[in-house]
């Protein structure tokens, strides 16, 4: 009688544990293809500033989701030379930053530098 009794309290346990693990992955993977997590993310602002002879965008960004965002990516376009003879695109450029918390605010910079003159504007923010 014992053994039947934890069992059934071992099964029942278990079945729990598979629940709340189920429903904390769907939240996750939810909210990472349904793009809510990027939704959550605040850009407060972009600037550019000169380190050295070098010239890079930064700004911040906060976390306004309720939970950890393990990766965030920051994505800015740079128009291109305003030049007829060429068919040029605008040039892309990222600033990264891992496991930004919940209300956090956190600091970014470009990856690569830009041109000092150069026009940039704010594409949107990639986050899981």
């Amino acid at each position: 009688m014992k053994f039947l009794v934890s069992f059934v309290f071992g099964l029942l346990a278990l079945i729990a544990v598979r629940s709340f693990l189920q429903n904390r992955y769907q939240t996750v993977v939810t909210g990472v293809t349904t793009g809510r997590a990027s939704n959550c993310l605040a850009m407060l602002g972009s600037t550019t500033r000169e380190e050295g002879r070098s010239t890079y965008i930064v700004g911040s960004i906060r976390n306004d989701c309720n939970r950890t965002i393990g990766h965030v990516t920051v994505v800015f376009k740079v128009d291109g030379p305003n030049d007829a003879r060429f068919n040029h695109r605008d040039a892309i450029f990222y600033a990264y930053e891992n496991d930004v918390r919940p209300g956090e605010t956190r600091m970014f910079k470009t990856l690569f530098q830009i041109g000092k003159n150069d026009t940039y504007r704010f594409d949107g923010v990639n986050a899981y």
